[in-house]
């Protein structure tokens, strides 16, 4: 008989008759019930136990003993049959789904939660609920709408337990101690590789904001490998965290002079370098949006610099990739705007002895030299 057609304790066309015991034997006045082994082989209870004679397609009795209420315990399966159980109150959900977790019987579990994410808790009963549902022996995956009507006192917890642990590991690649450097090594591991892992958002959030606050403060105290270290993490985060921490870097008048006296330091050059040019290509792909005078203003104040780093072996072959990111902000100025940019381009690139093709190619278009 087709699987749709089959109907909880209907005797004719049942192949399994179940008789349920209580703990010490005790019988239960409902015996036998009539299933069908099609149905019961979702549940890994009876499958391994019985998969024989059902390969074999032979009726067969089974006795079951169980600790669990029998009107839950049938009501289990006849959820799982597809016929239409109603909880009476939370009290028999969460025991029908206690049951539903020994059996593995996915169908039921889903149900159950269903409807206590539908249903009014009082403050007991959420309790009882989470008790419940965070038990070790049940091991239960909560479905995310029910998580998400749990207090916010308790998010909170979590997020603030979160943040505290964030801290603690960034202090651990912090501390510049030559001991610990595999530990340091371990643990930035450890954070690209959870940054990666699309976790949830108020984690990845509160992780922003931790990383945010250390880069923010190692700009002040200009530890550069650090400030590469976490600017890479920080990219892991969301955009918006992402803005503010490149607009924190390439907008600090006082790190600026500090970076054109100090530009010659082999510690300097190249993570500075590589901030300003991911800066340069996010705000010319349109992906952090600043005003027209701050556009005008950071191409102005920076270019000069970066061409100073071409003393820089490692970011001496950078400079086309370089072109390529400054003319898409150029191109989004005013035309007076990319004329000033131009001079100061060429100016900049003549100085260094860099390659002029770009800034000359746009030069001659706008006009802004003297061919």
């Amino acid at each position: 008989m087709a699987e749709g057609r089959l109907r909880f304790g209907t005797k004719s066309s049942a192949d399994v008759t179940l008789f349920l015991t209580g703990p010490g034997e005790i019988k239960y006045g409902r015996n036998p019930v009539y299933l069908h082994s099609q149905i019961l082989k979702r549940l890994k209870s009876f499958e391994g136990k019985f998969s024989d004679r059902w390969e074999l397609h032979k009726s067969t009795d089974v006795w079951v003993t169980t600790s669990h209420n029998f009107d839950h315990y049938l009501k289990c399966i006849e959820i799982i049959y597809g016929e239409h159980v109603d909880f009476p109150d939370i009290e028999e959900c969460l025991a029908i789904l206690s049951v539903a977790s020994e059996m593995s019987a996915d169908e039921c579990i889903n149900k159950c939660m269903q409807y206590l994410e539908a249903v009014r808790w009082s403050d007991e009963e959420e309790t009882q609920i989470r008790k419940l549902l965070s038990s070790d022996g049940l091991k239960l995956k909560i479905l995310p709408d029910l998580a998400a009507r749990f207090h916010q006192d308790q998010d909170d917890e979590h997020i603030n337990f979160v943040e505290k642990s964030m801290q603690e590991t960034v202090s651990l690649i912090k501390d510049r101690d030559p001991s610990l450097s595999r530990n340091r090594e371990s643990v930035e591991k450890y954070l690209e590789t959870m940054l990666d892992r699309n976790p949830a958002r108020d984690v990845v959030d509160v992780c922003g904001r931790v990383l945010l606050q250390e880069y923010q403060s190692t700009i002040n105290s200009r530890d550069f490998s650090f400030i590469t270290l976490l600017f890479k993490l920080v990219q892991r985060c969301n955009g918006a965290i992402l803005e503010v921490a490149l607009k924190a870097f390439c907008e600090d008048a006082e790190f600026m002079e500090y970076v054109k006296k100090w530009y010659h330091a082999s510690n300097i050059g190249p993570p500075v370098f590589d901030i300003i040019m991911w800066f340069m290509k996010a705000t010319g792909d349109g992906k952090i949006t600043i005003s027209r005078a701050s556009r005008v203003s950071f191409l102005t104040t920076w270019l000069p610099i970066m061409g100073s780093f071409k003393a820089h072996s490692s970011v001496r072959d950078k400079f086309e990739e370089l072109d390529k990111a400054v003319l898409k902000v150029v191109e989004s100025l005013p035309q007076v705007d990319q004329k000033r940019i131009c001079v100061v381009w060429l100016e900049v690139y003549r100085l260094r002895g860099i390659d002029i093709a770009t800034p000359y190619v746009l030069a001659q278009y706008l006009q802004c030299i003297s061919l």
